[in-house]
């Protein structure tokens, strides 16, 4: 990894619980259309992190499933505070609530993850399968 260490963020406080209360103000409103009684089926279609670069849909992948976050547009957007998730394999990000990963970082997906991390990871993912349609799963090239 390069010099990027000390961009983390690290305000005072745990910023697992600043970044998670941010963003479940964000998704506390969002209206859900239908109660989700079970883990909806993920879509079979499988991208690769240069299908997520290209792709015109604002999307990330959490823990192996593709999300299109368009609802969320303006967090996940050019702008956005978590913009850095959009397009990208965001695993690592997300369990490790850092949003300073290099490329480099964030290509290693959950290699070397923690039990703390792999939990943090799994609340991202069920936050996201009741707040965003699953497009597709991702796949390592």
């Amino acid at each position: 990894s390069s010099g990027r260490r000390g961009a983390q963020l690290k305000p005072p406080g745990s910023l697992r619980a600043a970044l998670c209360d941010a963003h479940n103000l964000h998704l506390d409103s969002m209206s859900s259309p239908t109660p989700v009684r079970d883990a909806p089926a993920v879509p079979t279609t499988r991208f690769t992190a240069r299908d997520l670069a290209q792709s015109s849909a604002l999307v990330l992948a959490c823990d192996g499933v593709v999300f299109d976050v368009s609802d969320g547009a303006d967090f996940y957007g050019e702008n956005g505070p978590y913009a850095s998730l959009a397009r990208v394999d965001a695993s690592r990000a997300l369990a490790t609530m850092n949003l300073k990963l290099t490329h480099e970082e964030l290509a290693r997906g959950c290699e070397g993850l923690s039990a703390d991390e792999l939990a943090t990871l799994a609340e991202w993912k069920a936050k996201f399968m009741s707040k965003y349609r699953a497009v597709g799963t991702f796949t390592r090239e």
